[in-house]
């Protein structure tokens, strides 16, 4: 996925190992199926798997009229056994021009056996290269705010930047940092090293690399 709330749980998620084959058929259709092994799982600046591996995977579903769908799933710990959470997501991506363009959707939250579903709906805006999204969640009541941004060092050295901040209806607010740079082996290869800093926690960082085609 290259929509804005994916890239979130997606440079808030970084994967540390992934396999991607896209498939495209008639019609503007086109499927690809990824498969993880990420050496932290962390989202929104906080590790959702005790700071270990976590084995992840998903299909997405494209159309050249800009809608997507699609399922994604990870093990996760938060300090107690090995749990299983699901993520369903779809919505609508267009272009306004070479420069600007606008997505809107929705992921569900599925945790297996702990429970704590929840649904958040995001509106994002790529301005320049400059990726910022809004979300709301619907049952833990809270908006959440990012922006993202990539720099191209070198053909195949880049950085990856990202800021959030949390406001929940009740309590207060708090704030995530990450940075990761990567490097691309070969097209299909790409290495990477990240950090992450959220405002209430401890720093967690990740390595992985990602194969792809």
């Amino acid at each position: 996925m290259t929509t804005l709330f994916k890239t979130s749980a997606i440079a808030a998620l970084v994967m540390a190992s992934a396999s991607v084959c896209a498939v495209e058929l008639d019609g503007g259709h086109e499927i690809s199926v990824n498969a993880s092994l990420v050496s932290n799982y962390i989202f929104r600046g906080v590790s959702l798997s005790d700071e270990d591996v976590a084995y992840q995977g998903g299909v997405d579903y494209a159309h050249d009229s800009g809608l997507y769908a699609g399922v994604w799933a990870s093990s996760y710990d938060l300090g107690g056994d090995d749990e299983i959470e699901v993520d369903w997501y779809g919505g609508y991506s267009f272009a306004i021009n070479d420069d600007v363009s606008v997505d809107v959707g929705a992921i569900r939250y599925y945790y297996a056996d702990v429970g704590g579903h929840t649904t958040e709906w995001h509106v994002g805006l790529d301005l320049y290269g400059i990726g910022t999204a809004l979300h709301y969640d619907q049952t833990l009541e809270s908006w959440y705010g990012e922006v993202n941004y990539d720099i191209n060092i070198t053909e195949p050295l880049y950085v990856s930047l990202h800021g959030g901040y949390a406001e929940p209806d009740k309590g207060d607010g708090f704030y995530d940092l990450m940075a990761t740079v990567g490097y691309l082996v070969h097209p299909n290869i790409d290495l990477y090293a990240g950090a992450a800093y959220h405002e209430e926690l401890d720093e967690t960082y990740v390595v992985g690399v990602t194969f792809s085609y």
